[in-house]
This record gives structure tokens, sequence and C-alpha cells, in this order.
């Protein structure tokens, strides 16, 4: 099996630092590929170069945050010769987080992955564009659409620039309506302040959404958090942060299916796409069961 080092070269320099030592302790006399991404969409380029080359197995090591792994999972998605482990090394590194039993310190030691656990994987698929973590429409796209210029001037990092993007998108209207469809479920139109659809349990920083969610389980689980008021954000985001605003279903609707549609009546609005945000019109978002393989640290080695 080939090994494949993808490091965004401008994501935690110290904790790149720390793995260029790793891999020259770990990988002594094997055969290893270092590629580091140029600019924005390079990361999908590089591992899509490897997915079309179908004669050998590669292990894909994604050094960086949730935007790099984003764009690999869009160059591998459905080749089944190759393997992805998750570095991380971002700001917000909300995939790992589905993995409790796991730390970022685990992910980040290399010794971990000489006998790896392998996991299938389910995706989900919006418009053409695959989202490993979380897609999401409403007012936490404009907080991430905040955070997201916030990240380049605060070098903490962590969930301090989604709550200045949230206390900056308390400006915009909190609500929208739309119609629904879940599966063969039509619901009535309604306001709704956000909905989510997710693979994973954890994004913007750390907020859990769908406490529920299982990486394998071939199911999206979704969460319509209905028309919130600006004086009830600070405790919803509370209860959002520790995954308990399910117990409150006058605010939030938990729902699992495969398909859901989301009608904007040809408007275009914004869309989260594992931190990314894309302009959509009525978005379609699907779950694909077992897109991509992952290669999981083994502690017990």
């Amino acid at each position: 099996m080939k090994d494949v080092f993808i490091i965004n070269p401008y994501s935690g320099k110290k904790e790149q630092y720390a793995l260029m030592q790793q891999i020259k302790e770990n990988f002594q006399g094997k055969r290893i590929i270092i590629e580091k991404t140029k600019n924005p969409g390079h990361a999908q380029f590089i591992a899509q170069k490897y997915a079309l080359k179908t004669e050998e197995e590669v292990h894909l090591f994604v050094c960086g945050g949730d935007g790099t792994l984003h764009e690999v999972v869009n160059g591998m998605a459905g080749a089944k010769h190759v393997y992805l482990s998750v570095l991380p090394t971002g700001t917000g590194n909300d995939f790992i987080k589905s993995f409790p039993a796991l730390t970022a310190q685990d992910f980040l030691n290399l010794s971990e992955y000489e006998n790896p656990v392998e996991m299938e994987c389910d995706l989900l698929k919006v418009n053409g564009e695959y989202v490993l973590n979380t897609a999401s429409i409403g007012f936490d796209v404009h907080v991430a659409d905040y955070a997201n210029k916030y990240k380049k001037y605060i070098p903490a990092g962590g969930i301090i620039p989604y709550y200045m993007g949230m206390l900056a998108s308390l400006r915009k209207p909190l609500g929208h309506t739309y119609r629904i469809q879940i599966d063969e479920d039509h619901l009535p139109k309604e306001k709704y302040t956000f909905l989510v659809f997710a693979n994973g349990q954890y994004y913007g920083g750390g907020y859990r959404p769908c406490p529920n969610a299982l990486l394998n389980d071939g199911m999206m689980d979704i969460c319509l958090i209905k028309d919130v008021k600006r004086t009830q954000i600070v405790s919803m985001a509370k209860l959002y942060e520790k995954g308990e605003h399910v117990q409150y279903p006058e605010l939030a609707m938990v729902s699992q299916g495969t398909t859901c549609h989301v009608d904007t009546e040809n408007k275009e609005i914004l869309m989260n796409l594992d931190g990314e945000v894309r302009p959509v019109k009525n978005p379609t978002i699907e779950i694909v069961p077992k897109a991509i393989r992952l290669l999981l640290p083994n502690k017990t080695e």
C-alpha cells in the first residue's frame, strides 16, 4: 500500500513540524509521498489523482482542517482502493469528535496507524457535492460565513470565531420559510431558524445538532430548528452545544431519512457544506452509504 500525506501548509504549523518528525521515526525505509496543497481545491485534485490510479491501494493521510478534509473526500469518494486517515491540525476539527474513544492526539500519533482499524463511512451528497460531516441552511450558515472570515485574524481558533460569527449574524433575519420533504414525508410550509443534515455529530467548532448520528448506519440525521427569537438564541446555543436541544420538541424536530429536499422557491440561499459556504437553489440532500473507507488509529497496539 502506498502512503501519501496531503498537507495543508497553512494549517497548524507546530503540529506539522511534529508530524514530520513522526514520519521520519515511523516510516523510515518505507515508500511515502508528501503532497502539499497550494491553493483552494488543490487537495481535491491530489486525491482524485490517486483515486483514478487503481493499480494499487493508497492510504491518504490528510493533515489539515475540515476544509482540507472536505476537498479530499470529494476527490476520493467511491474509490474502493483508497483509504483515508485524518491528522487534525485545523481550528475546528469537528469530524473527529464523532469518535469519543479517540482524542485528537490519538489521530496525530502515527505510531497508532501501524495496524489501523478499518471502518466504512457514509457520505452526504448535496447537488453533486459530497459532504463528510454536516450540511446546513439558515442562521448557522451566516455564523460559519462570518467565522471563516474571523479565522484569518484570530490565532486562537477553536470555537471563538464561531461565537463572534453568531454575534454578527444576529443582525440578520433569523428565520426563513421552507417546504421540506424527508423521503416520502411532506412537511407543512414553516419558518425555520436553521436546518441541519448530519452524518457526524458535531459541527461549527463543537456544536452537537444530532447527538445520535452515526457515520456508518446508512441514514442521515436531520435537525430542524423552528422559529427562534433573538432573546432565545443564547440559551438555545448552550443547549445546542451539548446536544440537549433535542429535549425540547417545541423548538427542535429531530428525524432520520435517506433523502431530503428543501424547496427555496427557486431563490438562491447560502448552504454550509463541511464549513464551506455555497450558494444553492432547492437543494436535495441524500445519504451515500459506505462511500469511503477510513483507517483509524489503533490505541491497543
